[in-house]
């Protein structure tokens, strides 16, 4: 069995039992123990995974934390129509806030074509995306790298951005409850992505629908802080239905 396919079943029993024994593993697809440990370390480095003396457990609770790379492999082509969406919701003239993550990546690169516009990121992919772009004005935030995200978090990051004031922001999430608003498992991401809603004149959550109804660690601002939300059509219309009664918009891609 190719590596792939021997991952992406490692993952599947994953999912369906919750965790995994090595020496199982092992004997049914026929492989040394030493190759499913290699597995599971790459499984764990993507934050997928917590390793355990004879195998691994699934991470699925409210503190979990997956890796940008491994996020932006998900949902693709949904994310590349929420950019484009998005891209057209900036006019010139306009100051933007780009938050970390894969759905805001997308943003970033949909907005290439602009011109005559300032971006503001705390993400690294969206800074290499546009650092070349002569068109857009790019402000890069200072702080404290973390891999997970790929970006800059921390005080020094909230307290830059407090000098600055957006015309619109655009919020990846890990989690939207309906209750709680984004939701987060990372405690300096919180801080930083409060103080850039703050500073801004619009908010604009963007994530796909595997998002909605996840509730992670930590709840990010208010619910009245959000103005639009925008998610791809396969989101459920229940969980649509209840956050336009929240009385958040919501546009559907």
């Amino acid at each position: 069995m190719q590596k792939r396919n021997r991952r992406k079943t490692v993952l599947e029993d994953l999912k369906k039992n919750n965790s995994v024994n090595i020496t199982e593993l092992a004997e049914r697809l026929d492989v040394s123990s030493m190759t499913i440990r290699r597995d599971l370390r790459k499984l764990a480095e993507q934050g997928l995974v917590t390793l355990v003396r004879d195998g691994a457990i699934l991470n699925s609770g409210a503190a979990s934390m997956y890796n940008v790379t491994l996020r932006e492999k998900k949902e693709k082509t949904e994310k590349n129509r929420i950019g484009r969406f998005c891209a057209d919701l900036v006019k010139e003239g306009s100051a933007v806030f780009i938050d970390c993550g894969s759905t805001a990546k997308s943003i970033a690169e949909a907005l290439v074509t602009k011109k005559n516009i300032v971006v503001m990121t705390n993400s690294l992919p969206v800074m290499n995306i546009l650092a070349n772009n002569k068109n857009i004005r790019l402000i890069s935030v200072p702080g404290i790298y973390e891999e997970q995200n790929k970006g800059f978090w921390g005080e020094l990051a909230s307290e830059f951005i407090r000098r600055f004031k957006f015309d619109i922001a655009f919020i990846g999430a890990y989690g939207f409850d309906v209750e709680r608003g984004i939701t987060t498992p990372d405690v300096s991401a919180a801080q930083t992505e409060v103080a850039f809603m703050k500073q801004s004149r619009k908010n604009v959550v963007v994530l796909d629908h595997t998002k909605l109804g996840v509730s992670s660690l930590i709840a990010v601002g208010h619910l009245q802080d959000i103005n639009l939300l925008v998610t791809d059509k396969e989101a459920s219309e229940n969980a649509i239905k209840c956050i336009r009664e929240a009385g958040i918009e919501v546009s559907l891609v």
